[in-house]
């Protein structure tokens, strides 16, 4: 019987808005109908902003997309639950809010507050390049004043901050900042640069760095990150699991997809299929807690730690 699951990263909502289609059954990766194998599931949801749109109309368009989730009928007639909290039971379907990229917030530090109360309750702050945030992880520039104030505004509020995306400078402030108030930092959606050595991922000290903060870190499954190769499968996610697990992350380890925004290993195309990496992990003995810690338990716990009712 296939675990429950948690999933800390997708960009479903803004193709959802972009191609017209629902939630329950459509033509990308991730829908209910597919993840109806799971006895329960819950979905973080990232609004994210395409780069060809300025600062200003990223936010217009995070509000659009984010009003076309809730008219989703899924939404509508309470098939899918919109959480900004977790209790000790959760929905069988539910949803959690994330901001990817909050360059959207444009100088305006209010704007973090307005999110907050928009329901987002985990902080991508950057994606690419240098932005009024600070420097991606494609850049060596650290964060600016204003993502200094985002930061803290966002640890404040209760958001969890994602260093997913940032320069190695940018996650290194982000972890200082998150320190002095005693508070986790996540990676939502990178792998292990010991494995696969990009800039997206992740190196050991910062890994190590995730776990003394009492945070996680999700699988991505992008090829890319995966391995240097062609023709990636479910086999390739296993290398990453074992160098996480070889510095002590068997209970901070979950799964952060990034599907409906990234290429997928070709045996790992939809949601529902999530359940083969499932029987990967068995097949070589690891244990079931372990397997049920990745899909649902750490991301559950970290959840309801750091966003109780």
């Amino acid at each position: 019987m296939p675990f429950p699951l948690i999933d800390l990263h997708c960009d479903t909502a803004t193709e959802l808005f972009r191609t017209k289609q629902s939630l329950t059954e459509n033509r990308l990766a991730v829908s209910l109908r597919g993840a109806s194998v799971f006895p329960s599931y819950l979905q973080v949801m990232a609004f994210f902003t395409a780069p060809e749109l300025s600062d200003e109309d990223g936010w217009e368009r995070f509000l659009s997309v984010r009003a076309d989730l809730l008219r989703d009928p899924a939404v509508t007639e309470g098939r899918a639950k919109c959480l900004t909290a977790l209790g000790e039971e959760l929905p069988l379907v539910s949803l959690l809010f994330s901001i990817e990229d909050a360059r959207i917030f444009a100088g305006r530090i209010e704007r973090v507050e307005e999110a907050y109360a928009l329901g987002i309750r985990i902080l991508t702050p950057l994606w690419s390049g240098v932005t009024c945030i600070g420097g991606s992880h494609n850049t060596a520039e650290g964060l600016t004043d204003f993502g200094k104030s985002v930061i803290r505004k966002a640890l404040e509020l209760g958001m969890i901050p994602d260093i997913s995306h940032a320069s190695v400078r940018s996650a290194d402030e982000i972890f200082a900042m998150a320190e002095e108030s005693n508070l986790p930092v996540i990676a939502s959606h990178s792998n292990a640069a010991a494995v696969c050595p990009v800039s997206r991922n992740l190196d050991d000290r910062q890994i190590e760095k995730i776990l003394s903060s009492g945070g996680i870190i999700g699988l991505n499954l992008y090829v890319k990150f995966l391995a240097q190769k062609n023709n990636v499968t479910s086999k390739d996610v296993i290398p990453h699991i074992e160098h996480f697990l070889s510095l002590g992350a068997s209970d901070a380890l979950c799964l952060g997809c990034d599907m409906d925004g990234a290429e997928l290993p070709n045996d790992l195309q939809t949601v529902g299929e999530l359940q083969i990496l499932a029987e990967q992990l068995l097949s070589r003995n690891y244990p079931e807690t372990l397997v049920r810690k990745i899909f649902y338990e750490n991301a559950k716990s970290f959840l309801r730690r750091n966003l109780p009712l």
